[in-house]
């Protein structure tokens, strides 16, 4: 294939998530993750998950976090959710978002929350991302989340993109 047929490329990414920082609840006993990753509508998953969990233990992509717990009291309940953008050049980098988790709109909600053990949640976390219908949301830091995520990609250059980190430069080469 000549390089003035190319009319797509590719865009990889691969990652994990580090560690996740809370303040430890009373009750939660088991911790784990549900992820997802959310693309425009330019955008198109090729191969590979797009959402999952782990074991117990403004354009552009987006990875959705949501960390929970398993205790005996309140059963399965939201610790926070967490949202990073996917970086737009190659290479590994190390980022940290932090954890948010909604409100109640009451004080009754809140007071029923601290009871029960059981935050509020959101029907679609995938809102976070779009930041269109959250502006009236209400909610609290949890700390935060780290992930380490890779980029690398096919044919960006060729198109007519330049993608690559720029270079470092030392002052003393000036």
């Amino acid at each position: 294939m000549k390089g003035n047929d190319i009319t797509k490329f590719l865009v990889s990414f691969s990652g994990q998530v580090e560690f996740v920082s809370f303040p430890a609840g009373v009750f939660d006993e088991q911790v784990y993750i549900q992820y997802e990753i959310i693309w425009g509508p330019d955008w198109e998953s090729v191969s590979g998950l797009a959402t999952g969990s782990s074991q117990m233990s403004r354009s552009g992509p987006q990875l959705l976090i949501t960390v929970r717990a398993q205790n005996r009291l309140s059963g399965d309940s939201l610790l926070g959710y967490a949202l990073i953008l996917m970086p737009p050049t190659c290479g590994t980098r190390v980022l940290t978002a932090p954890l948010v988790r909604p409100q109640a709109a009451t004080v009754f909600g809140e007071w029923l929350a601290w009871l029960t053990g059981r935050r509020p949640e959101l029907a679609d976390p995938k809102m976070l991302a779009s930041g269109k219908e959250n502006y009236l949301l209400r909610t609290e830091s949890y700390d935060s989340v780290t992930v380490s995520l890779s980029m690398v990609s096919k044919d960006l250059r060729k198109l007519g993109y330049d993608n690559q980190p720029p270079a470092v430069r030392n002052i003393s080469d000036t």
